[in-house]
């Protein structure tokens, strides 16, 4: 009779690579978006230093493109808990696509980032060219601050979700985020 893998035990925390890229994700997310808003879009495009930032904010977008894929990965292969008593019923059930639907808006970003700067490849190949005058109308930069507004408003739920528990007296979903043991 072939041998049964072992029983997988239940843990109380995420994985600690988990728990590190989330807080670094949120960290270079929350970056990005404010980066983007009050940096970036407010460069006048004839600006040469806009390219230059460009390449940073376009370089730590395909970061957190890297960084999301592997905690995707790393979370499809790792133990983690199950849902609590208050994610079983009412808005607790939305957990799982509202996570689902964050991986997306941030792949969307990406990529409409990623088309963007295709659109544009050819004013960092030619020595002092400038930014086109119309950046601010390609379908694809549109797309990216629509894109934008819905991860910053993604972003405020989740927030909004981990302080809704952390009121009603449910610490452990904030401790399932944290350092520690994980049984």
């Amino acid at each position: 009779m072939p041998a049964q893998a072992p029983a997988k035990l239940p843990v109380r925390r995420y994985h600690p690579v988990l728990v590190a890229l989330h807080w670094l994700l949120a960290f270079l997310i929350i970056a990005q978006l404010a980066g983007g808003y009050f940096v970036v879009s407010r460069m006048p495009n004839t600006d040469p230093a806009k390219l230059d930032t460009l390449k940073i904010h376009m370089m730590l977008g395909m970061l957190v493109f890297l960084l999301m894929l592997i905690r995707f990965i790393v979370r499809l292969f790792t133990a983690h808990p199950g849902p609590t008593e208050d994610q079983t019923h009412g808005l607790g059930r939305l957990r799982t696509p509202v996570h689902l639907g964050l991986y997306l808006v941030v792949l969307l970003m990406v990529s409409s980032g990623w088309a963007t700067g295709y659109l544009i490849s050819e004013a960092y190949a030619t020595p002092g060219a400038t930014l086109p005058a119309d950046l601010p109308m390609l379908p694809s930069r549109v797309f990216h601050a629509w894109t934008a507004l819905v991860l910053f408003l993604v972003i405020v739920l989740h927030i909004a979700a981990a302080v809704k528990e952390r009121i009603s007296g449910d610490k452990s979903i904030l401790a399932r985020m944290g350092l520690g043991a994980r049984r």
